[in-house]
């Protein structure tokens, strides 16, 4: 990589520029732009968007928003300002020339969401753009390579005319609907405008046109009605052509009371725009004129499945000159009442065919194909056999003992498909087209010939959403607990996002949506797909039949923080913008309707994990479940952070004085919170469950000087009162490692990950999960093994363990600042942002840790690199390239960055640790007796190697006593006062979970009530058990310091546990942790494991020093 020297203050321009700042409002000549073409800069532009898409097709958007991203082989480039140019021709937007609109050049570092600025766009028409941008030095780039969009139906007249129309019959199970046209003349152009309700595919020519599949989305269709823009240039042709529809029910009557339905008839309105090579258009539209007829579906439905009967197939039906006596005249209707509003989503696909792992005939006739993992889609069959033979298969996502399907997670969903065979002699496939389902199993009947293994193939269907995320670390568990959920959240997005994929429901879940989308705007490209679920269900808007949640903080409020959300990830401030008069209204609605603040209603941590008798080991049963848990502190604390996202739009959207009001309205939350559920000790909320202290400690809410107690019986909880298991339900559990996080605790949300007892996702990995369960216990009362809520913590992985958080729109700023808990020994995680990727990884050898980061162009980055007190230890490469060390000391190291790839070696342990510290007194040689009075901290050893206690009275010097921490060498105790008994001695240097900083050298005790451990420490340390061990369970701790004498032998780190430490002459070998070692004379490589030295500090990661 090229390396180029920065100035330090230059990191800060990037943000500087963010404010849009014109220069030049008049559209430059054509000159100056070949001039700009023609001048080097190492930035290059390319990945341009509309809109968050690709060049789209037919969108309605007035103000289209343009992005772009960057790249460099220099680190710390960034843009200082940009020009866009929009044109009516390819040509003029490679050559720079702005016909529509020129922006003129703009000082600013920003290149997402630049909003359209020209004349009123036309309908149809399609616009071509490129920009150019100005590095650092103000030397300008070459113009991009030209992107496009084009514009849909922008006014009710551009329809042309077109009607909607309907089969005449209300009983027709899936009509298709059909017109034959002719077209006199060369097609230069072609489009087709469709929508259909419920389910439609559109057809040309004897073809299915795209590859979208559920079309059109489910949406409120009183209020929008989403149509699709298709390309037809290459499908129709001069002369005879035939355009067809078919037709299914989609979301009707038999859908969810608490989803959008479609009550009325199958009806559709199609234009075909053509535009000949001579420029004349013809247009080709519904209306009477077309004819229907019966289709071979006999009957479908999204929870019960299709019926096909092969027999019916009217080949060519679709195509010109096709004639049967089954047609008969459509008839036109009214309209759904919505507006015809452009699909900008991400449409359905089929984005993977899966082969089947494995065939079973658990009894004559009954084939179960098993596809290895739960999806969300429709299977495809082959088959061969007699006319009127009918093959039934039904989906599941679980096995009986017996080996047939087990049913009882589809509740009323029937999850059946059958196929009746034309035969035709040869092999016959049939895929569903207007139903899908959630299943990992296919049990087959009737098939008339021996299936075989690829008898049966399963498609799976989702939202076509760019994957965004990698991640990837030292721990098995870990990786497929994160595959689980991502493979959980893409099954539960189709048109909206959905609670499972299996059952008779599938509605919009709100509070599901508000425990994972900060995990799914991070690891898929969301903002489109959300931005349009805003539009459908926005803040105050419940789902059907479901007003009396509406305003329910955890029911109601997620569209309060994803609209921040969006903000967040992808600067998408044209959302943020609108949702917020009603952000703003749903929490000045609750502080009014909840003056006290306190809630009562609602549904709380959905789901914690059932501890009655009907949990059965994890196997629950039909009884097992009690999902409405901590309802007051959890919808009082979330009441909370939606008025906290609220007071962060207002300053995004400079409303200073909305900002001041919701902040304070903010911390009114937070008081009386804490007023009505921090408990007299000052340590626990509520009756004390898990997430009574995970979300007050996640959110902010605690009292700072309530923290280290707060936080000490949370992990007191975690450990004695639930075994190092999670008890936590949907909220809980999203916040679960950021509460333990900011405790210094990642290593137990570890622990509670790692469990593969009940309860915890480990449990249901064991039981064979690829999807999350909806219930901790395998089996409840509300069930279904592919429910999302619970993917959330996702979101964690990527911010605390990797550390990759957003601090300014769109990853403008990022901070890295990665957790590293004993026992892992690597992590790697990136974010596909907006701006470009944005990466993370480390890995750990021996007491050093190596950190490499990649930081896109037009975005700064604050990197957090672990030291140890370290601070001048502590580098980076590419060195001299811009990277600017602003704070050393403690534990970390922090730098900014600009933009390149950047690597960074720290370390988790001391340089150096003197085993015996402070000024000490002898009181005994060794078989004697020590007596000290009142408490005192005694050290036995000799040589530089001693093991501690404290102690009140006489203490015996014997190995017996402390253990032999220097063996065969004559020994003696030495003593002082303890930090509880002379606080004159040694001075409190922090609470637990805070940092003790300090320069230098000093010896450190961690503990309480004449409890202790020690070390002696270079410039500064957390007060945590992470590092000190636990001396003092469930008691809050703190940290004091004193010098240690000059003399004191130092002891040098030489491999981690498991790692072979080297060494050549004979040397004094301390492994150990905590200030508890164990040691041994060894003039040869030496392995630091518990094997060689026994094992001194049992469940701490040890490591070997060498004196």
């Amino acid at each position: 990589m090229l390396i180029r020297r920065r100035f330090a203050t230059a990191l800060a321009l990037i943000l500087a520029f963010a404010a849009v700042t014109p220069v030049a409002s008049a559209a430059p000549s054509p000159s100056l732009s070949l001039s700009a073409s023609s001048a080097g800069t190492e930035v290059s532009v390319s990945a341009l968007q509309t809109d968050a898409t690709t060049n789209p097709l037919g969108i309605d958007d007035p103000h289209p928003s343009l992005s772009w991203k960057l790249a460099s082989q220099i680190n710390g480039e960034y843009q200082s300002a940009y020009r866009i140019v929009v044109a009516g021709s390819q040509s003029d937007a490679s050559a720079g020339v702005g016909s529509v609109w020129d922006s003129g050049e703009v000082a600013s570092g920003n290149s997402v969401g630049i909003a359209y600025g020209g004349p009123a766009l036309a309908s149809e028409k399609t616009y071509y753009w490129a920009v150019q941008i100005w590095d650092e030095h103000g030397t300008a780039s070459g113009w991009s390579a030209p992107a496009q969009w084009e514009m849909g139906l922008l006014n009710p007249g551009d329809w042309q005319g077109a009607q909607w129309i309907s089969p005449t019959s209300a009983s027709a199970a899936s009509p298709l609907l059909r017109k034959d046209f002719t077209l006199a003349k060369p097609v230069a152009r072609a489009r087709a405008y469709v929508f259909g309700l419920g389910f439609y595919e559109l057809h040309l020519n004897g073809g299915k046109v795209g590859d979208r599949v559920l079309e059109p989305a489910s949406t409120p269709y009183a209020q929008r009605d989403l149509y699709a823009a298709y390309d037809v240039t290459g499908t129709v042709k001069q002369g005879g052509n035939a355009v067809g529809l078919w037709l299914g029910n989609g979301y009707d009557a038999n859908f969810s009371q608490y989803g959008f339905r479609w009550l009325g008839p199958k009806q559709a309105i199609v234009l075909i725009d053509v535009t000949f090579s001579d420029g004349t258009h013809q247009a080709v539209t519904s209306d009477g004129s077309w004819t229907w007829s019966p289709s071979p579906i006999t009957a479908d439905g999204i929870y019960n499945g299709e019926s096909y009967d092969a027999r019916m197939v009217q080949p060519g039906w679709d195509a010109a000159g096709f004639s049967a006596s089954s047609l008969q005249p459509v008839r036109t209707v009214a309209a759904p009442g919505g507006s015809l509003v452009a699909d900008a989503m991400p449409p359905i696909r089929v984005t993977q065919t899966l082969n089947a792992v494995k065939l079973t005939s658990p009894s004559p006739g009954v084939y179960v194909y098993d596809f290895g993992q739960n999806v969300s889609g429709w299977e495809v069959l082959r088959t061969q056999g007699a006319a009127g033979s009918t093959v039934k298969m039904q989906t599941a996502e679980d096995l009986l003992a017996n080996g047939t399907i087990d049913t009882t997670t589809n509740r009323n969903a029937l999850s059946t498909d059958s196929y009746t065979l034309a035969g035709t002699g040869s092999t016959e496939t049939y895929e569903p087209r207007f139903t899908y389902h959630g299943f990992r199993y296919v049990e087959v009947t009737g098939d008339p010939q021996t299936p075989v293994v690829s008898s049966l193939q399963a498609r799976v269907v989702h939202a076509d959403l760019a994957s965004t995320s990698t991640f990837s670390s030292s721990d098995a568990t870990l990786n497929q607990i994160w595959q689980n959920n991502q493979r959980t959240m893409l099954n539960n997005q189709m048109s909206t996002p959905t609670d499972n994929p299996v059952r008779d429901e599938r509605t919009p879940p709100g509070m599901d949506v508000q425990a994972y989308h900060d995990a799914s705007t991070a690891e898929f490209g969301m903002d489109t797909y959300y931005a349009n679920y805003l539009r459908d269900m926005p803040p105050g808007t419940a789902l059907p039949s479901d007003g009396g949640n509406a305003q329910q903080p955890d029911m109601g409020g997620d569209q309060v923080t994803l609209a921040w959300t969006l903000y967040q990830q992808y600067g998408d401030i044209a959302t943020l913008a609108a949702m917020y008069p009603l952000m703003k209204k749903f929490v000045d609605t609750n502080a009014t309707n909840v003056p006290g603040h306190i809630w009562s209603t609602g549904f709380g941590d959905w789901c914690p994990p059932d501890h009655s008798s009907n949990a059965n080991g994890g196997m629950g049963n039909p009884s097992a479940g009690a999902c409405t848990s901590e309802v007051p502190i959890v919808n009082t604390a979330l009441s909370y952070l939606q008025a906290s996202d609220v007071a962060k739009a207002a300053t995004a959207l400079g409303q200073a004085g909305d900002a001041a009001h919701y902040t304070q309205l903010a911390g009114d939350i937070a008081n009386a919170f804490n007023a009505a559920f921090l408990n007299s000790d000052h340590a626990s909320y509520g009756d004390g469950r898990e997430t009574t202290s995970i979300l007050p400690l996640a959110f902010g809410m605690v009292p700072a000087a309530d923290v280290p107690a707060v936080g000490a019986r949370l992990v007191d909880t975690v450990v004695r009162g639930n075994g190092g298991h999670l008890d936590t339900g949907i909220f809980g559990t999203r916040y679960l490692m950021d509460a333990l996080a900011g405790i210094g605790r990642t290593d137990l949300a570890m622990t509670v990950l790692d469990q593969g007892t009940y309860p915890g996702y480990g449990f249901e990995i064991g039981k064979g999960a690829t999807t999350d369960w909806e219930e901790w216990t395998y089996a409840s009362s509300m069930e279904s093994h592919d429910h999302a809520m619970f993917a959330g913590i996702n979101a964690s992985f990527a911010s605390r363990l990797a550390g990759i958080e957003p601090t300014g729109p769109g990853y403008s700023t990022v901070s890295i600042a990665p957790q590293i808990p004993a026992g892992l020994q690597s992590v790697a995680a990136s974010v596909s942002t907006v701006r470009g990727t944005v990466a993370s990884s480390w890995s750990v050898s021996g007491g050093k840790v190596t950190m490499d980061v990649t930081v896109p162009v037009g975005a700064t980055a604050s990197v957090r690199v672990p030291s140890f007190g370290q601070g001048s230890v502590t580098t980076v490469s590419p060195a001299g390239a811009g990277a600017v060390q602003v704070s050393a000391g403690g534990t970390s190291s922090t730098y900014t960055v600009g933009s390149g790839s950047w690597e960074f070696t720290g370390s988790l342990v001391p340089a150096s640790s003197t085993v015996l510290p402070g000024t000490w007194t002898q009181c005994a040689v060794e078989t004697g007796n020590c007596s000290v009075a009142g408490t005192e901290t005694v050290a036995f050893g000799a040589q530089g190697k001693y093991d501690y206690a404290t102690v009140s009275g006489t203490v015996a010097c014997s190995n017996t006593v402390f253990g032999d921490p220097d063996s065969g060498v004559s020994k003696a105790c030495y003593a002082e006062p303890a930090p509880a008994t002379t606080p004159g001695a040694w001075q409190q240097c922090a609470a637990e979970t805070a940092t003790c900083s300090f320069a230098g050298t000093e010896t450190v005790a961690f503990g309480a009530q004449g409890k202790y451990t020690y070390a002696t420490l270079t410039g500064g340390t957390p007060c945590t058990t992470t590092i000190f061990g636990d001396p003092a369970y469930g008691i809050p701790k703190s940290c004091f310091i004193e010098a240690p004498p000059p003399a004191a032998t130092t002891w040098i780190p030489c491999a981690a546990e498991t790692a072979t430490c080297t060494l050549t002459a004979s040397r004094d070998v301390a492994f150990g942790a905590h200030g508890d070692y164990a040691y041994r004379t060894a003039n040869a490589p030496t392995t630091c494991t518990n094997a060689v030295f026994g094992d001194p500090a049992p469940g701490a990661v040890k490591a070997c020093y060498l004196q």
